[in-house]
């Protein structure tokens, strides 16, 4: 088969163009949620929240701490009461369903997790002598 270069360059375009299409038609919403798999913490003091995968669905704990007895000299003791959601994607949005809508959304480029209307959260990473 002997084609010349203007009909060469046409079906490169067309398998080019069809390349970018399957690309774009690929599923990346689990690809952004594995993202915020992790540990983070509050910058405002609001709960610790893990956030990970079961199965097909992912999940966020939240640490909520409950005050208990009055301990001596330290204080009041610290229960941890912790409560999970399903992290769940609508029309391409990240929400939780706690009895009310949260909207999470992240900033790959700062790493910085945010709910709505919870604040702003950085990941825990673990320190290297506790590994």
């Amino acid at each position: 088969m002997n084609l010349s270069k203007v009909k060469m360059l046409q079906v490169s375009k067309c398998l080019i163009g069809l390349a970018v299409m399957m690309l774009q038609s690929c599923d990346v919403a689990d690809n952004r949620r594995d993202l915020l798999c992790g540990n983070w913490e509050s910058v405002e003091g609001k709960p610790d929240v893990l956030i990970y995968k079961e199965g097909e669905a992912y999940k966020v704990t939240v640490f909520f701490a409950s005050a208990q007895q009055p301990v001596r000299r330290s204080g009041l003791r610290r229960k941890l009461k912790p409560e999970t959601y399903l992290l769940q994607e609508e029309n391409g949005n990240l929400l939780m369903n706690t009895g009310f809508r949260i909207d999470v959304s992240y900033n790959e480029a700062t790493d910085v997790l945010t709910f709505s209307p919870n604040g702003d959260y950085v990941r825990i990473r673990p320190n290297k002598t506790e590994q």
